[in-house]
């Protein structure tokens, strides 16, 4: 019970104990916040969605990585639905040809 109780608190007070450190004098890292997806001359709540909207696009989506991902994925799934295919009718061929040959 005991041991329950501290791997349910345990990250909660680790969590509590690094937000109060202070910080090193002299170590301000800037934040880097920009997204090259997003525009940065359009409202974000106009961009947010399923479906890509006019003036939301990135010339940093996409390419040619993309597409290299799509066919590897694509591919993979025909070989794997080709072989499911292969064995199911392996299976009849030779579930029928027992059938057919017993007296």
């Amino acid at each position: 019970m005991l041991i329950l109780g501290a791997l349910a608190l345990g990250p909660r007070i680790a969590g509590v104990a690094a937000e109060n450190d202070p910080q090193p004098v002299g170590t301000d890292i800037p934040v880097d916040t920009a997204n090259p997806f997003l525009p940065e001359e359009a409202d974000l709540t106009t961009c947010v969605g399923t479906l890509q909207r006019p003036g939301c696009g990135s010339s940093a989506r996409g390419g040619w990585h993309q597409n290299l991902v799509a066919i590897a994925m694509i591919g993979g799934l025909l070989v794997i639905f080709g072989r499911v295919a292969w064995g199911v009718a392996r299976h009849r061929h030779d579930r029928d040809g027992d059938i057919a040959s017993t007296p």
